[in-house]
């Protein structure tokens, strides 16, 4: 299986593999978020992706909310262009359970990977267009025990 958006219509084949998808309709998330976003958040990491974006994917699967998030990276670009973009920003969730077991789970929440800084032009100014949006209200980070100490 390859992870991208396309290949989310094939539901048989991930859960023979044993992957949960998504249960609410990604595109129609990814363009409600795009035209009113209201969340970004700063840190791509693995942290992120393994807790922040997965609790909000599972929050779309309840049915109460209805945006994703907007992931920037201020630091390591290459999470963008290796972890995200090839992807469509979908990532696979695999977490080891306490009975030991393997839950694996097709992250969808985040609807734009961009990165954080004025050399990328077009990336920065959706950045600046996102946070000139009403819509907006929350933003958040991702900081390591280093930049504690800052």
């Amino acid at each position: 299986m390859k992870l991208n958006r396309a290949s989310l219509a094939d539901k048989a084949g991930w859960a023979a593999v044993g992957v949960e998808l998504p249960q609410y309709d990604v595109e129609k998330m990814a363009e409600t978020t795009k035209a009113a976003p209201t969340w970004v958040h700063f840190g791509a990491g693995n942290i992120f992706r393994a807790f922040t974006a997965a609790v909000l994917n599972d929050v779309l699967n309840s049915g109460k909310y209805d945006r994703g998030i907007v992931v920037a990276e201020t630091f390591d670009y290459e999470i963008i262009d290796k972890a995200y973009a090839p992807y469509e920003n979908l990532s696979l969730l695999v977490s080891l359970q306490s009975t030991g077991s393997v839950e694996k789970k097709v992250i969808a929440s985040v609807t734009e990977s961009l990165k954080a800084d004025y050399q990328f032009e077009q990336q920065w100014a959706r950045l600046v267009e996102i946070f000139r949006k009403p819509s907006l209200q929350m933003i958040s980070f991702t900081i390591t025990e280093k930049g504690y100490g800052v």
